[in-house]
């Protein structure tokens, strides 16, 4: 559906009803960082010999500067849309150059009259919000980390198969110096095991009310709920039984050792991890992300149906790809059971996102894959993106009768699916930053094929991909370079 905008096309998700309600829709301005379908590929060629730190600055303030000045020539414009009530709570991006809103249908028809406007999608509403049971925010006095190589006594089945206590004892490397965002939910921050890795951000007094840093967040110290708008997402009353999907996962990145023991929980036990919330406002997330220098950003959920909103996903995922950050999730399990799925939509949003987002399946301690791990390949075909097959998943992990925590921080749990397989590719990445902060993410991808172990049938496959990784082999690939 398209609308003419001084003699310039507007694009309109076609999942768009006129009704008397209000919808959130995402608008885009017609000059992107990236203009086109195929531009990522060509930037990344571009700036093959770049270090990740300069072109992270140099991208986030080409990606703001294209913000600013397209938004600064309709502000006045949506202020007084806002004043007569056909707009409401305009929220303006920089990772790609456009905002969100809520419109009544003759809200929506102003924005497409509005200077620039070049794409409308209808944005889903937050499955998130506020809990009255929780908090507190942050943890008041940090505790000192437990974990040291020469301490460790043992570690479970999945940490040795992915090879990282040798990484630790024979180059040294731990994860020191890196962030890993986990965005999910169940997070409960006082567990030993992730209390003494959990990111605090400087520029922020925890608890005081107040934006310190003035990023439009108050009191994102550790982390940020961005679908309800608040600093709190931790969930202090989890019981064993409900969900602590948050904490396992980063756990199996970040965690130290498991309480009052000196068994090892982590992949990269001396990284920091940041808890993020955002199923609906996920540029805010991703941006935060950026801005407190995020390495790696793990995404274990699935989302199916989005339609033309997939293109939205990609493209914010692939101008932060280019900000530094590597953008990992799980394959999915629906290759089975009551949510089966057919291929090729087996594998859903964000795991379905070529080049930018490494799509991770699993195996068993067996080296089997379970039944309910989705396979590729995927499709795109649509408005913007029309590769049509895209081979997928792109790399295999861990994800059968996995030790993770408990709500207690004891290695008692004992879980299953993808959700598990990418924060332990987002352990073995950061393990890399660890060795070379420098790499760029498109080159990770690169060692992470030269070094993956064939599985499945000859060279790549659409149950494991590229093959199994390692981080033993990761790591001593990145010393080499």
């Amino acid at each position: 559906m398209c609308s003419v905008n001084n003699e310039h096309t507007v694009w309109l998700d076609p999942a768009y009803i006129a009704t008397d309600g209000l919808q959130t829709i995402v608008v885009w301005f017609d000059n992107q960082y990236l203009e086109h379908e195929d531009s990522f590929l060509k930037k990344a060629e571009e700036f093959n010999d770049r270090k990740r730190g300069e072109l992270r600055v140099e991208v986030v303030s080409a990606l703001k500067a294209l913000s600013n000045t397209s938004f600064d020539k309709v502000k006045g414009q949506l202020n007084a849309l806002e004043s007569a009530e056909q707009v409401l709570a305009v929220k303006q991006h920089w990772i790609i150059n456009g905002f969100t809103c809520t419109v009544t249908t003759e809200g929506l028809n102003s924005i497409k009259a509005l200077e620039g406007v070049d794409k409308i999608f209808v944005k889903r509403p937050p499955s998130y919000t506020k809990r009255e049971d929780m908090g507190p925010e942050f943890i008041e006095s940090k505790p000192v980390s437990r974990f040291d190589i020469e301490s460790v006594e043992s570690y479970p089945w999945n940490i040795k198969r992915i090879r990282a206590p040798e990484v630790w004892s024979e180059f040294g490397i731990t994860g020191k110096g890196t962030l890993n965002v986990v965005h999910d939910s169940g997070f409960k921050l006082d567990i030993p095991a992730l209390a003494e890795t959990i990111y605090t951000n400087d520029g922020e007094i925890p608890g005081n009310g107040l934006d310190d840093d003035n990023n439009g967040f108050i009191d994102d110290y550790h982390g940020y709920n961005f679908d309800a708008g608040l600093a709190n997402l931790n969930e202090p009353n989890i019981r064993r039984g409900t969900n602590i999907h948050g904490n396992m996962c980063a756990a199996l990145i970040s965690g130290t050792l498991e309480t009052n023991t000196n068994q090892a929980v982590g992949i990269a036990p001396d990284s920091q991890w940041a808890p993020v919330i955002g199923s609906s406002n996920f540029e805010q997330a991703v941006e935060w992300a950026i801005e407190q220098g995020a390495d790696t950003y793990s995404m274990s959920f699935s989302q199916p149906n989005l339609g033309e909103f997939r293109t939205h996903w990609r493209k914010v995922l692939e101008h932060g790809t280019l900000s530094g950050v590597v953008f990992i999730s799980g394959a999915g399990n629906f290759a089975s059971g009551a949510s089966e799925a057919a291929i090729p939509v087996q594998m859903r949003t964000p795991e379905d996102i070529p080049n930018v987002v490494l799509g991770v399946a699993g195996v068993g301690e067996d080296g089997q894959r379970p039944v309910f791990s989705s396979q590729g390949p995927v499709e795109w075909n649509t408005d913007y993106y029309k590769e049509g097959t895209v081979a997928k998943p792109d790399f295999a992990t861990l994800n059968f009768e996995i030790p993770c925590i408990d709500p207690e921080g004891n290695l008692l749990n004992k879980a299953n699916g993808n959700s598990l397989s990418s924060p332990h590719m987002a352990g073995i990445v950061s393990l890399m930053f660890s060795a070379n902060p420098d790499l760029l993410p498109w080159k990770i991808k690169e060692i992470l094929i030269e070094t993956a172990e064939d599985i499945g049938a000859e060279g790549f496959d659409y149950q494991s991909g590229h093959g199994f990784v390692n981080a033993y082999d990761a790591i001593k690939a990145v010393m080499k370079r």
